[in-house]
């Protein structure tokens, strides 16, 4: 084995080696906005009013139940 096929050699296993550190690294989190407490204020009344999940039809539960999710993350 000659001078350049081992230079060629460690080249190939410095690169699998950094390859196989980028892929065992976790990927980025993505980071998401908390919503105003306003907002889910809004889609309560709204849900309640008729406006949003009509299926609803004012119920104050069936409402609390779709925005709960909202009021659990604003801030």
């Amino acid at each position: 084995m000659n001078q350049s096929t081992r230079i060629r050699l460690f080249l190939v296993l410095v690169l699998l080696g950094v390859l196989a550190g980028v892929f065992a690294t976790p990927g980025a989190q993505v980071a998401v906005a908390a919503p105003p407490c306003d907002y889910c204020d809004r889609q309560f009344e709204d849900c309640l009013d008729g406006i949003r999940w009509p299926a609803c039809n004012g119920d104050s539960a069936c409402c609390w139940s779709h925005v709960a999710s909202c009021y659990a993350w604003c801030i």
